[in-house]
Order: C-alpha cells, then sequence, then structure tokens
C-alpha cells in the first residue's frame, strides 16, 4: 500500500502541474485558482483551489488549504477541507483539523490533529 503512494507522487505528471511555487519563494497571502499547485517553497495564507496541490519535502504551508486532493512531502500548519483524498507521505507532516473524503498516512508520516470522513455512507439495506 505505502509503495503504491511513493509512486503516485513520483509518479505525478509534471505537465499536469500548472503553478509551481519554487524553493526559494516566499508567498504571504491568499491563493486562489483552478490548477494543480506544487509547492516547494513557502506559503503563509491560505490555498483555495480546484486543482490538486503537492506539498513537495522542502515545501511549508502555514495556513488553511481547500482542495479536491491534497499530497503531502512537506509540512503543513493549518487545517484543511478535501473532498476527495489527503495522503500524508513519509517525509510529510500536518498539523490541523481535516474534512476529508479518505486519509492515508505513510509510515513515517505524521498527522496532529482532528479528521472528519465526509464521504457519504451508503444506506444501510436491511432484509423483509
Amino acid at each position: 500500500m505505502f509503495g503504491s503512494m511513493k509512486k503516485q507522487l513520483e509518479g505525478t505528471n509534471r505537465n499536469d502541474i500548472e503553478t509551481v511555487i519554487g524553493a526559494n519563494t516566499i508567498i504571504k497571502g491568499e491563493i486562489n485558482g483552478s490548477s494543480n499547485l506544487r509547492v516547494d517553497g513557502t506559503v503563509e495564507g491560505s490555498i483555495t483551489v480546484s486543482g490538486n496541490v503537492l506539498i513537495g519535502e522542502n515545501g511549508r504551508i502555514k495556513g488553511d488549504i481547500v482542495a479536491p486532493e491534497l499530497m503531502v512531502s512537506g509540512q503543513v500548519e493549518g487545517n484543511a477541507t478535501i473532498e476527495n483524498g489527503l495522503s500524508i507521505y513519509s517525509t510529510g507532516s500536518l498539523v490541523g483539523d481535516v474534512k476529508v473524503g479518505s486519509l492515508k498516512i505513510e509510515d513515517g508520516g505524521v498527522f496532529k490533529g482532528h479528521s472528519e470522513m465526509t464521504f457519504k455512507a451508503a444506506e444501510p439495506v436491511f432484509a423483509d
């Protein structure tokens, strides 16, 4: 299971990532957008995107994140609302509360906070 998470991160097509915050870049303020986002630098502020967010090993976020998917190899300090899946890899950490469709934490990954699963459970089926 964990091997496939690593492959998922490594297999992320660079052409699918339209916005990159470089390793020596610091952004203070909100980021809003519709494209996929990769953070290898530092963001101090909220991120709200309709694309997926990937935090590289050197990436640092201090703020809330709203996105369909979040993959964390760096550090996040803030709350996250992730419609589909949140993956925290072996080098990643997230300190904050999360609302997620699914949560995967690789061995060595750190999550400190509360989680709420937001997927819709199927209605129970009772035999007549």
